[in-house]
């Protein structure tokens, strides 16, 4: 609310329109008279590791993503190993399964494929095993859990296993076993334990089942992680319209005395508003080039360091913006290059990058840019979006970022620096990562830029 009261304050001293920010087009010709152009002002940039991001929380209509996978090999990011928690619910309330009549064959652990790998995606990826374990100690979808939150408790003893083909889940050749003849969206299968097939069906009718909050705070959920080798992450979407595409488990039973043996399934599903869930990412930067960078004296490094959180995070400087006149800040552009680093064609940079700022007490805030944050529009004008560019005669990805009226809060407050913190954007937990150049690049035409147009006031 501080941040909304602050941007209509600067509107108000400043004559702010909406068309001064949104439509570049009408950003007027520099005339050194009225309206004055620079990219001159220092810019200090520096690399941060940023663990703040929050991987529990559910947005209706949005689909959840887990990552599950290892990246060992990353000569400049070091490693990355991701694993996750997750709830499942009984069919229904009060959900009885009728013994007499039935008999259960198997539970299946069903981890559906998003489609989306980080890292080696190729054929030759080579295998990950996946082992699930059954949560025993406290797990509630009314906590926030980050991405370094403590572990879990859970049973040692795994609960099931499976050995899977990157390659082939890459490209969506991993599909579920043939069910009746019919193959099922591409997902991994990690047969259970009969122990807790047993447990589950022999609980059923009981006190255990009699509503959703009851039986998750009775079968506390799952963890599924891996064996940390190789170099690739797959991300499983826990949402879905069916069985085969959303996560849970899956029973396998049959009518007894049937006269043509059936085969019948009954749905322990994922479900967000009931269940909870969250995404557990260790980065190890040992040995590796971002280490030097993170452990940087300078004031400001020739380059700066992106991941999606947590991990790398750019942190921009830009200090004495008070000695700037009070004015109307018609565009304010960081420019971002990447340049080259080891192994970039395994490790693919964001799509898409985006700024917050930070406070003196090293806090982040929804820049005035932003506002209203139920704007498309004022998201689209911040951009942030991957493009190319020909420096040199080379081409170079390359990132903008919009931030006008975040400077014009800046000058009007009269702060000592304006400080702004990049981190990618957070579909996938953990992808991605670049380099780029900083403010003391060796080939100053890919160095960092701030592009500044104002009109006088």
């Amino acid at each position: 609310m501080a941040a909304v009261t602050a941007l209509s304050a600067t509107c108000a001293m400043t004559a702010c329109k909406e068309n001064t920010v949104i439509r570049a087009d009408i950003v007027p010709i520099v005339d050194n008279i009225h309206v004055f152009g620079t990219d001159t002002l220092t810019v200090n940039t520096k690399s941060i590791f940023d663990d703040s991001l929050t991987t529990s929380v559910y947005v209706s209509g949005l689909d959840v993503y887990m990552g599950a996978g290892a990246i060992t090999g990353d000569p400049f990011f070091g490693k990355t190993l991701e694993s996750f928690y997750f709830q499942v619910r009984q069919p229904q309330a009060s959900y009885t399964f009728d013994k007499t009549k039935y008999q259960i064959d198997s539970a299946v652990l069903v981890l559906p494929y998003s489609g989306f790998s980080w890292g080696d995606t190729s054929i030759t990826a080579g295998t990950q095993t996946y082992t699930a374990y059954q949560i025993t100690g406290d797990f509630s979808k009314d906590s926030v859990y980050y991405t370094n939150s403590p572990d879990r408790t859970i049973d040692p003893t795994p609960i099931g296993a499976v050995t899977v083909s990157l390659g082939n889940l890459v490209r969506s050749k991993y599909d579920s076993t043939t069910v009746l003849g019919v193959k099922r969206a591409p997902h991994i299968r990690i047969r259970l334990s009969d122990a807790v097939r047993d447990n589950l069906i022999n609980n059923s009718g009981g006190d255990n089942y009699k509503d959703y909050p009851t039986f998750v705070s009775w079968f506390k959920g799952i963890y599924v992680t891996c064996n940390n080798t190789g170099n690739t992450i797959p991300y499983f979407r826990l949402t879905g319209g069916d069985i085969f595409s959303t996560a849970g488990i899956l029973m396998y039973y049959h009518t007894i005395g049937a006269a043509v043996v059936d085969t019948l399934t009954v749905n322990y599903p994922f479900d967000p508003p009931n269940t909870a869930f969250y995404n557990k990412v260790t980065r190890d930067y040992t040995g590796s080039t971002a280490a030097t960078y993170f452990a940087s004296k300078a004031v400001s490094d020739n380059v700066i360091m992106i991941q999606n959180q947590p991990g790398a995070a750019a942190d921009i400087h830009i200090p004495n913006v008070k000695n700037l006149p009070r004015c109307i800040v018609n565009k304010a552009e960081l420019i971002i290059t990447q340049v080259s680093a080891p192994l970039d064609g395994v490790f693919s940079a964001s799509s898409r990058i985006y700024p917050s700022g930070v406070d003196t007490n090293g806090e982040s805030y929804t820049i005035a840019d932003r506002y209203p944050t139920s704007s498309v529009t004022a998201l689209a004008y911040i951009d942030g979006n991957v493009r190319t560019a020909n420096i040199g005669g080379l081409i170079f990805n390359q990132y903008v970022l919009n931030i006008p009226r975040e400077l014009e809060r800046a000058i009007t407050e009269r702060r000592k620096e304006l400080r702004v913190r990049i981190n990618g954007t957070q579909t996938f937990a953990g992808a991605y990562r670049f380099v780029a150049a900083g403010s003391n690049y060796s080939q100053p035409q890919s160095s960092i830029k701030f592009n500044i147009v104002y009109t006088k006031l």
